[in-house]
């Protein structure tokens, strides 16, 4: 078989395996949700890492026997991409019952290792594509990477053009394409051929509708199951599905006062990725109109602001409360541009977004902000999701970066003189976000040069949202009548304003306790009355900057131990399930990696006493740099997220950068000397440890560039760090590798490494940030240096031209 032909079918099956992979992403979080994306990235390295195990274990084969087993792994990885995603709709997996149903723990097992195959076997295909090029790997090695690299690009521009599930079909048509090329000239193209076209018939129903199976948990299932439901349309983009969905019984209107006594307009509910993002209504009369005057959002309207931006804008609600209250201009800022194209399709035109006053931008509004000198009388956010989700804390480890310290600061720096932000939520009980939500706003004004922000504060409730206004210039006598005289004609609580007695209060919305009121009144009190009023709390709320930007989960260590141990405890699954349903998947990653990695070398390379200490730093070394390479990863995905306004995008990037990088990288390590290869360790560690120190500094000041600079800047960015952290590996195999048998350990112990790295880095980094796991993954690059350094005499690694460790090559990361 020519090297060309190896090539480019490495080329095609790396590129169909890092799609699958991005894809995976996208499906997780429209199926579950966005957190549990992170366990695509553990499912592609269980496969990846068991591939390299086998490999590594098969020992040495003639050329004949590996060009057979080369063609039969496309093949096995072609029929795989085809059926797997078929396949994995017939297990009833729902994490959010965890916690509680034994049989969800192996509906995981069972999807971790179905969902691996395809990376299984497309990884083993390409370390044999490397084998049989062994005398001048160079031209393979290298379509490995630039096939991967490219698939993760390729990956984002299908997906405007087509939906996830629908997208999900199209990297097994490149992976079969090669496998046509690798059977071609010998005696069993035809069958080859005869089992794709057999997959692809078996995929057909699936290809003409398939239909995402959406958590019970989301708002769209839970529209769709309501009598005479329909779903109207759909629009499909790499930041979100959306369907657009109808119901006599369907309403929404948050936190909608309960002293209205109006009708209620028919309404089309607009869900994103399974969860409700607003609904459009189809006004029929002024009566109706008149509704938008009873919702909570309206509440800052009372200080009649002329020019208002609404962030994240969604199907256009608040934009229309804006426009019945008499706004001249507002600004509606949304990321996901199927939301105002459906808007506008089922009102046919009379959408709040065709409005003459209202001008529309597609934009991410961190990014929009960064770039925009315009100034407003009103910024305003509203309640995302619906008050279930809330509820149930699916939302607890999505990255949110429009609701953390460093945003609100933004808000701030774009209000006019007089200017408010009005930021309302849903009340979970017991209270957490608003809560957080009062902390962050009184630090954002202390940010902002706010001595005493006694005077900049109120803080609404009505039955099921929060409404927290700020003021930099404080609140005047009028101002505060306004808002008092619109909240007693609404059944609206005042938890705080300026000058208010707290010992007078009587809600009309009860909580257990006054929590709101206590904490505007320690928010606005001090700093150090702040922090403490945080520690004292039940769940975590202090506020959130964009390197930690999880500013919807709550639940830490303290909060659970007592909770569990009070008669509540059975409702902390509900409250807080993504926190602890992450924290499984990590158990059960290590039990899989342990079980299908590790566990067969050491079946096939059983350790005798005398062994142990001359494999000992093998596996330090090799397990390091596994663990640091996912912990870096997960951490630039984070921070480029900010730049780039959208995992998807963050992650394509990254990907791309850090295969195509890391595969130069690889290649370069072939001209250092062996006494030498404790450098590139180290300077990745240096990098790394800068880049803790300066990129989410770089993030902000490329942020307000238009979407390719930033991507580019990204892109750039990734280029030295990527280069070094590709050259570990195969240097550790040329000095620390002597034998067979420590060569499987090697490959075994950094595919554990890489498997549970993924998992372990996504909770370092709800808990301690970004910055902190990118500091993490340095110190481990610096430690695999100092034990390199101290590694054993150089030795020619058996089998050690197959080069680094990659998705491209099929096995866990460097």
């Amino acid at each position: 078989m020519r090297r060309p032909t190896i090539a480019a079918t490495v080329a095609l099956l790396s590129a169909a395996s890092v799609a699958y992979e991005v894809l995976l992403v996208r499906l997780f979080a429209i199926e579950h949700f966005h957190h549990i994306a992170y366990m695509a990235i553990s499912i592609a390295m269980l496969g990846y890492g068991a591939s390299g195990t086998i490999a590594a274990l098969a020992g040495p084969e003639t050329g004949d026997t590996t060009r057979r087993r080369f063609a039969g792994a496309c093949l096995l990885a072609t029929l795989s991409l085809f059926l797997v995603p078929l396949a994995a709709r017939t297990i009833p997996l729902d994490l959010t019952q965890l916690l509680w149903d034994r049989r969800q723990a192996g509906y995981l097992a069972a999807t971790y290792l179905l969902l691996s195959l395809p990376f299984f076997f497309s990884g083993l295909a390409v370390l044999l594509g490397l084998k049989l090029s062994s005398a001048n790997p160079g031209l393979v090695y290298g379509a490995s990477f630039a096939g991967a690299g490219l698939g993760a690009g390729a990956t984002v521009g299908l997906l405007w053009l087509t939906s996830p599930a629908r997208a999900i079909l199209w990297p097994p048509l490149a992976a079969a394409l090669g496998t046509l090329l690798a059977s071609a000239g010998r005696h069993w193209p035809w069958p080859a051929a005869g089992l794709i076209a057999v997959a692809v018939t078996a995929l057909a129903p699936i290809a003409l509708a398939p239909v995402p199976r959406v958590s019970q948990y989301k708002a769209l299932p839970q529209a769709q199951a309501l009598p005479q439901a329909r779903t109207v349309a759909e629009y499909t983009s790499p930041v979100g599905w959306v369907v657009a969905a109808r119901a006599p019984a369907l309403r929404y209107a948050p936190g909608l006062s309960l002293q209205y006594t109006g009708s209620f307009p028919q309404q089309v509910g607009l869900f994103s990725d399974g969860e409700i993002a607003g609904a459009v209504s189809l006004w029929s009369s002024a009566e109706e109109y008149d509704m938008l005057r009873w919702l909570p959002a309206a509440l800052p309207f009372a200080l009649e602001p002329r020019d208002v931006l609404v962030v994240g804008a969604g199907s256009g609600t608040d934009v229309e409360v804006a426009l019945a209250h008499g706004s001249e201009s507002v600004l509606a800022l949304e990321l996901n541009p199927g939301l105002p194209k459906l808007a506008g399709m089922v009102a046919s035109g009379r959408d709040p977004f065709s409005h003459p006053r209202v001008r529309t931008v597609i934009a991410d509004a961190r990014a929009y902000l960064a770039r925009s000198p315009e100034q407003f009388d009103l910024v305003t956010l509203g309640p995302s999701g619906a008050p279930g989700t809330a509820a149930a804390g699916v939302h607890s480890l999505n990255e949110d970066f429009l609701h953390t310290r460093d945003a609100y600061r933004s808000y701030l720096a774009h209000l006019k003189p007089g200017g408010v932000l009005a930021i309302t939520r849903w009340i979970r009980i017991p209270p957490r976000e608003n809560v957080r939500v009062v902390l962050t706003a009184a630090q954002a004004l202390r940010d902002a040069g706010v001595r005493n922000p006694e005077r900049s504060l109120v803080v609404a409730r009505s039955w099921a949202t929060a409404t927290v206004l700020v003021k930099p210039n404080g609140f005047s006598a009028q101002d505060l009548e306004a808002l008092s005289r619109f909240a007693d004609s609404r059944g609206l609580d005042l938890d705080w304003y300026p000058g208010v007695d707290t010992t007078s209060l009587n809600p009309v919305h009860r909580l257990d306790e006054p929590v709101l009121t206590r904490a505007a009144a320690a928010a606005v009190r001090s700093e150090e009355a702040a922090r403490q009023f945080a520690r004292t709390y039940p769940f975590r709320v202090e506020p959130v900057g964009d390197a930690r930007p999880y500013p919807h989960q709550f639940l830490n260590l303290r909060a659970l131990r007592s909770l569990l141990g009070t008669e509540t405890g059975s409702w902390i699954p509900f409250a807080e399930w993504g926190y602890l349903a992450l924290a499984a998947t990590l158990v059960q990653s290590v039990v899989i990696a342990a079980v299908f990695v590790v566990i067969p070398v050491a079946a096939r390379h059983r350790l005798r006493a005398r062994s142990v200490p001359a494999l000992s730093r093998p596996a330090v070394y090799f397990g390091l740099i596994g663990i640091s390479y996912l912990a870096a990863e997960i951490a630039l995905i984070q921070q480029l997220q900010l730049m780039l306004g959208h995992p998807v995008y963050a992650v394509a990037v990254v990907f791309s950068a850090l295969l195509i990088f890391s595969g130069l990288g690889s290649l370069l390590s072939d001209r250092l000397e062996v006494r030498a290869g404790s450098l590139p360790p180290a300077a990745g560690g240096a990098l790394l440890g800068l880049y803790a120190l300066t990129l989410l500094g770089l993030v902000h000041l490329f942020h307000g560039a238009p979407l390719a600079i930033r991507a580019g800047v990204g892109f750039a960015m990734l280029l030295p760090v990527a280069l070094v952290m590709g050259m570990p590996f195969p240097l550790g195999l040329r000095r620390l590798v002597r034998s067979e048998g420590e060569l499987a350990w090697a490959w075994a112990l950094n595919g554990f490494a890489s498997v549970v790295g993924a998992s372990l880095a996504a909770l370092v980094a709800v808990e301690l940030g970004s910055r902190a796991l990118l500091a993490a993954a340095a110190a481990g690059y610096v430690f695999a240096a100092v034990v390199y350094a101290a590694g054993s005499s150089p030795a020619e690694a058996p089998g050690h031209t197959e080069g680094n460790r990659s998705r491209s090559t099929g096995c866990p990361d460097k």
